[in-house]
């Protein structure tokens, strides 16, 4: 055995209590009677003060007076001692158990050693004493390390370059969960549940949580799961929740999830699954017309992105560097999401800045979702955001380059400085590629797995959203500029055509998810949440945005046909707003909108 082994957390905290002696009363403040081994590693002056150094605290980093061990040998009876315990230690480990010390310690481990249950090909694992379990263990746990002096160090944002120079890392904080949060995850079965719900529904559309490294988080039995992992489970349950009738959306849980949020970012417990636990709400916010919440919570999660450092490689860290390529890839997925909610909550909300600039064309896209869940590095070229629309790519990353291009589409209508013929031009050109990326979903719905076509679809609709939103601005000869360029003319004529067509596909869109979700339903899938449960909130504006122009269709020329095909865009609507309410919110605006048109005629 190796004679430097390190004492336990309970034995360092004993020791350091035993070799630091209170000096005399110096205007209330105590000091040690050696530097911090901090200072001392640094060559800085250190002041000694107790409990923690006035450089430590500074700079926010641990401040430790326990003695330098290198100079002291252990006796022969704390040697022996030692060993002994690390004895005990393996031959539990062995076992599956986890001695009480090593439950109490600070341990973070990697995610991926010890398990104590072992894990499914399906990502569930069989260890009855794991999850919530160990939630409401560590939950009830007195003992909370945390920084000295401040819980952050300010210098991370006062002074980035100083932070980078001397090389510093940021610990995030230990935080226990709250007794109401343990009980509102219930039983560990439930909890299992609950995430195998999760992972078939929301994340079959928005898969911005690696399933396999959640899993191997969860069986390792050093980790201690922090308030930070509680919110993310409170947040997947809410997301792939399903209202009853009648029930209002501001749930318990929805209010459960907000407070342990605000808590934890008040203790400074800033990580990655706090901004999954963000866009999770946010997603829930938008599917449930949840305003001006939606919009506020989209921009924190932004905010939060740039301050853990998610948008670029070569900006200050706040996260550790990652160890794994799935974990990589999470970090990516996250800030893909990011960007995604943040378009999307712009769509029909003119002339509001993003929260998030657009991603440059040299960023990744997302890689192949099941690989990806599995943890299987692919042996291929990282696809680029500058890739041609033609070249295969994974459905999330569909959804990805639809977001990005309903940015654009945003951007450019909410610019009012640019020239008419350069915006005439932009115009055809974004015409042009978004039929480019609209001609080739379709096929790859029908050629892809069914697992995969949620997410397929959400890049349709979203693309379909983008593209009637776009031809509603230019349709209207009203607002053509006299004497304007030629290709006004062009841009006009495409619009007015593209409506026409693009409502009808939006049309085959609706009849195809409706289908599908009358099929789950009769066959009980869904997961208990019937046909609807894999449905995204994201597909459902562009019904309304369809039914809207069949309405006018009606109007001008009571076309029989529209009529009708403004109904069963309607009932979709009502379909659709039993898991999403915001499809209610929809179709209130279309059938406000039908009264006063027909209240114009009469």
């Amino acid at each position: 055995m190796d004679s430097n082994i390190e004492p336990s957390f309970q034995q360092h905290q004993q020791l350091q209590q035993q070799q630091i002696v209170p000096p005399a009363d110096h205007a209330g403040v105590e000091f040690a009677p050696q530097a911090c081994a901090s200072c001392r590693k640094q060559k800085r002056r250190c002041d000694k003060q107790l409990p923690f150094c006035s450089l430590c605290v500074r700079i926010g980093r641990p401040c430790d007076y326990t003695e330098d061990s290198r100079g002291q040998a252990p006796s022969p009876e704390e040697f022996t001692a030692l060993r002994q315990e690390v004895e005990e230690l393996k031959n539990l480990l062995a076992a599956g158990r986890v001695p009480p010390s090593a439950q109490t310690s600070n341990g973070s481990g990697n995610g991926s050693n010890g398990r104590s249950g072992h894990q499914s090909s399906e990502g569930s694992y069989s260890n009855d004493d794991s999850l919530a379990n160990n939630i409401s263990h560590y939950g009830n746990q007195q003992q909370q390390p945390a920084w000295p002096g401040s819980t952050f160090p300010s210098l991370y944002f006062l002074d980035s370059n100083a932070f980078e120079y001397e090389r510093f890392q940021i610990q995030a904080p230990y935080v226990r969960v709250p007794p109401g949060a343990v009980s509102s995850l219930g039983s560990s079965q439930e909890l299992r549940q609950m995430i195998e719900h999760y992972f078939v529904t929301i994340h079959s559309h928005f898969p911005i949580i690696s399933k396999i490294r959640l899993y191997q988080h969860l069986a390792n039995p050093l980790h201690e799961p922090g308030a930070d992992l509680a919110l993310l489970f409170l947040a997947m349950q809410l997301a792939s929740s399903q209202l009853a009738e009648h029930q209002a959306p501001q749930t318990q849980l929805y209010h459960d999830v907000k407070a342990l949020h605000i808590h934890l970012e008040a203790q400074n417990a800033l990580s990655l699954h706090t901004i999954q636990a963000l866009l999770l709400l946010a997603l829930y916010e938008l599917g449930h017309a949840i305003y001006p919440a939606a919009y506020l919570t989209t921009g924190h999660a932004a905010r939060l992105g740039h301050a853990l450092g998610l948008h670029a490689r070569d900006v200050p860290q706040m996260l550790q560097r990652p160890t794994t390529w799935t974990e990589q890839e999470e970090r990516r997925r996250v800030w893909w999401g990011v960007i995604l909610l943040d378009r999307f909550v712009n769509l029909g909300h003119r002339g509001k800045p993003f929260a998030s600039a657009d991603p440059s064309l040299d960023t990744h896209l997302p890689t192949d979702d099941a690989a990806w869940d599995k943890g299987q590095m692919l042996v291929a070229a990282p696809l680029a955001l500058s890739a041609s629309q033609t070249i295969r790519a994974a459905p999330f990353a569909r959804t990805c380059q639809a977001a990005h291009l309903l940015g654009k589409v945003v951007r450019h209508l909410n610019d009012t400085t640019l020239p008419p013929e350069y915006k005439f031009a932009e115009a055809l050109q974004l015409n042009r590629t978004f039929r480019a990326l609209a001609a080739v979903l379709p096929d790859e719905v029908e050629a892809d797995d069914p697992a995969h076509k949620p997410t397929l679809c959400t890049s349709m609709a979203i693309s379909y959203s983008a593209l009637l939103t776009l031809y509603d601005a230019y349709s209207c000869t009203e607002r053509a500029i006299p004497n304007g360029p030629e290709a006004q003319l062009v841009m006009q004529q495409e619009a007015i055509a593209g409506l026409s067509d693009l409502s009808a596909a939006v049309l085959h869109l609706a009849r195809r998810i409706r289908d599908s979700i009358d099929t789950e339903a009769e066959e009980g899938g869904g997961g208990g949440g019937g046909g609807l449960s894999r449905l995204s909130p994201l597909i459902i504006d562009c019904f309304y945005q369809a039914a809207a122009n069949y309405a006018w269709y009606v109007r001008e020329s009571s076309d029989r046909d529209c009529g009708e095909r403004l109904e069963e865009l309607k009932e979709v609507l009502r379909l659709c707003e039993g898991k999403w309410r915001v499809a209610g919110e929809y179709l209130r605006i279309v059938e406000a909108t039908e009264f006063a048109l027909a209240s114009a005629i009469r």
